[in-house]
């Protein structure tokens, strides 16, 4: 449990916002965020265009001297160096004016550059803006939504800063945004929001109005990198020093934020391992420890934390339970969390029948979670280096198959079987036999993808054979994805870079590429679970090229 987090007098108009940071980091970007909202809010200081003047709300760090408090007016007298050293500094406190509310409110809303143009040390500047813009919403009545340019126009972010602050931690383009892009967003404001956008030169020299444009350039350097930004508003601008440079790669790393996530809390450790392992829109993850495991809807609902009894080997959403395949006492027992599954509780298998060793065991529960299936009445699962069938009344090695699917039923999977010296696989017919040494990836649908040599690959549907493609030697084939046809979603041989792959081009995937492990597709939509720093998942629809939803453990 994270402790309450104490600030200095002269940060606590902020306290709230900056209270999604932790201690060390809300400290370090103080400064910052102070400096940046005296540029922001100089020109309207003691008046507003929201209401009448309506007495005093508050505190503030910056005003006129017939607002400083009578505690600073003692300070000057009794000690007059730390009055100038504090006045120096920002750090007095005066009186914050409030106004009456108008009848008739808007938004505050942050249109956020996520360029390349605005990496690194831009992203410490946004993160300071979107913490003033926070307050201002929050002291105007208004709440404060954030647009994040490059995704779907109109799609906000709204709710706790901290949600939105992991959605904006996620979030990168490859291209930096067009003023068209910016006239698109402009175009579903509301007549009473407050629009500011947060970018750099480049984009802002191509703007008419920049009364609300907060521009965002690197000044100066020293022997650690950037060491001073240059902001500006308007006509106004200030150089100021960034954090020091630990504090700095904490943020951009997202590990400086106490709850930056758009999920809920799914406890303690980091999420690992994703994958969607059957035909339900549900993401399963491993948790804290090979017995924990972590089930997400998809794209809304609550993460939620199951603890087995056992190492967690296997998992999958079939209908409306989560079935796990544990190990105890030496033992495959089944779990059925939800609607009973037939008698599949009561499976249980020694792991000598199986062919599997504890140390086997050990070693597969820290890497991902195998599927299942339901095969009329069995559970199939790929356990030992092979497939089983698995029952109360029997258990058999599958010794022909090659892979298994999610079927259009939930007792009907898809099946890819050797049989003789072709394969057979469930609802492909038409096609050219398929070798029975080829590899064979299976998709949703009828979308089937084979090969012999791991470079060239034949791409089928419903309607037969689509074309061929070619991928790179050692490159990992994710599986197979209906994008106006078949196409391959692939993995460089680095684990870094995903693509996507047709008859007719090979597409880098750049935004969804660079994962700390590997990504997760599921078996019939087009989403992407791309593991990201500190735990956190983002679950990307590769046909609308935008993020579904962003997970992440708080431990």
């Amino acid at each position: 449990m994270t402790g309450r987090l104490t600030l200095p007098a002269s940060l606590a108009p902020w306290a709230p916002a900056l209270s999604t940071l932790t201690s060390d980091v809300a400290l370090a970007l103080g400064p910052l965020v102070r400096q940046i909202d005296h540029l922001c809010t100089a020109p309207e200081d003691g008046s507003s265009d929201d209401g009448q003047p309506d007495g005093y709300s508050g505190l503030a760090s910056r005003g006129t001297i017939e607002r400083l408090l009578p505690s600073q007016l003692l300070l000057m007298r009794e000690l007059p160096d730390e009055f100038v050293r504090r006045a120096a500094g920002g750090e007095l406190l005066y009186l914050a004016p409030a106004t009456r509310a108008a009848a008739v409110r808007g938004r505050v809303v942050a249109l956020v550059d996520t360029g390349p143009g605005q990496l690194g040390a831009a992203r410490l500047v946004q993160l300071a803006a979107l913490v003033v813009l926070h307050r201002r919403a929050a002291a105007q009545g208004r709440s404060l939504v954030i647009g994040l340019l490059g995704e779907r126009t109109g799609d906000w972010r709204d709710g706790d800063l901290g949600s939105q602050l992991a959605g904006w931690l996620a979030a990168r383009r490859a291209a930096d945004p067009s003023p068209s892009t910016v006239r698109e967003w402009l175009e579903h404001l509301d007549a009473a929001d407050q629009a500011w956008l947060l970018t750099g030169p480049h984009l802002a020299d191509h703007l008419p109005d920049r009364s609300r444009v907060l521009v965002s350039h690197e000044q100066e350097w020293d022997v650690d990198g950037v060491s001073v930004v240059r902001v500006v508003v308007g006509e106004r601008h200030l150089d100021l020093p960034l954090p020091r440079g630990e504090v700095a790669l904490r943020v951009l790393r997202g590990s400086g934020f106490r709850d930056a996530t758009d999920g809920v809390d799914a406890g303690a450790g980091p999420l690992r391992v994703p994958t969607f392992p059957s035909a339900a829109p549900y993401l399963i993850a491993r948790g804290h420890g090979p017995t924990e495991v972590v089930s997400v809807r998809v794209p809304a609902g609550r993460p939620r934390r199951h603890q087995l009894p056992g190492p967690a080997l296997a998992a999958a959403w079939l209908g409306r339970r989560l079935v796990v395949l544990t190990c105890v006492d030496e033992t495959l027992r089944v779990v059925v969390i939800g609607k009973a599954l037939g008698r599949l509780q009561d499976l249980a298998v020694p792991l000598a029948t199986v062919g599997v060793s504890a140390d086997e065991v050990e070693r597969a529960a820290e890497g991902a979670l195998s599927p299942l299936h339901f095969q009329r009445g069995d559970l199939l699962c790929a356990v030992g280096g092979g497939w089983w069938s698995l029952s109360t009344t029997g258990n058999h090695r599958l010794s022909s198959y090659v892979t298994v699917a999610p079927g259009r039923q939930l007792d009907v999977p898809r099946v890819a079987w050797r049989a003789g010296a072709h394969l057979e696989v469930t609802e492909l017919t038409g096609t050219t036999p398929i070798p029975a040494s080829a590899q064979v990836v299976l998709g949703g649908g009828s979308r089937i993808a084979w090969s012999l040599d791991a470079t060239t690959w034949r791409l089928h549907d419903a309607s037969g054979h689509v074309g061929d493609v070619q991928v790179p030697e050692e490159t990992t084939v994710i599986g197979v994805v209906d994008l106006d046809g078949p196409q391959l979603v692939t993995l460089s041989s680095g684990g870094l870079v995903v693509r996507l792959v047709s008859p007719d081009r090979t597409r880098t995937l750049t935004r969804w590429s660079g994962g700390t492990g590997a990504p997760a597709l599921h078996p019939s939509e087009p989403w992407l679970a791309v593991p990201r720093p500190d735990g956190l998942i983002e679950i990307a629809d590769l046909a609308a090229d935008h993020v579904l939803r962003t997970v992440r453990s708080t431990g």
